[in-house]
């Protein structure tokens, strides 16, 4: 196995075990619809194309996730004054307090992952992580 195909690898068991720590975290709701909430509660109302953008969702998705999380209080859809044609969906108090914690949480299981990484380390890892978010950029079509 070559270096390369190593990287590949173990990059992807990585991700898929992080994965599995942050949807244990966020039970109760789909990583989606946590990503739609933290959205909401950062940047306010939003359009369901914006949304599906932010989590690479299709729009057909996006109106099944935020379906439940208008049904269960974190989220409600609000009609634009000047477009009646445009829905926004816009984050609830309840909504509001559910992204804080979730977002505690997360942000706790995700600094165990780095746990016992000396600072040397962690520079490395930030000099890489702002490499790829570059080299991401400029896969955008």
């Amino acid at each position: 196995m070559t270096e390369q195909e190593k990287l590949i690898k173990l990059f992807h068991t990585i991700l898929k075990r992080m994965k599995k720590e942050w949807n244990h975290q966020i039970q109760g709701i789909s990583h989606s619809q946590y990503l739609i909430l933290s959205s909401l509660n950062h940047s306010g109302p939003q359009k369901a194309a914006q949304l599906a953008e932010l989590t690479q969702n299709t729009p057909g998705a996006i109106t099944s996730a935020t379906d439940k999380l208008v049904s269960e209080g974190y989220a409600m859809r609000k009609g634009d004054e000047g477009d009646r044609r445009v829905v926004y969906l816009e984050i609830t108090d309840k909504g509001r307090e559910l992204a804080n914690s979730l977002s505690e949480a997360l942000n706790e299981v995700t600094m165990n992952f780095f746990q016992g990484l000396p600072e040397e380390d962690i520079q490395h890892l930030i000099r890489i992580y702002n490499k790829i978010s570059e080299n991401l950029d400029q896969c955008k079509g």
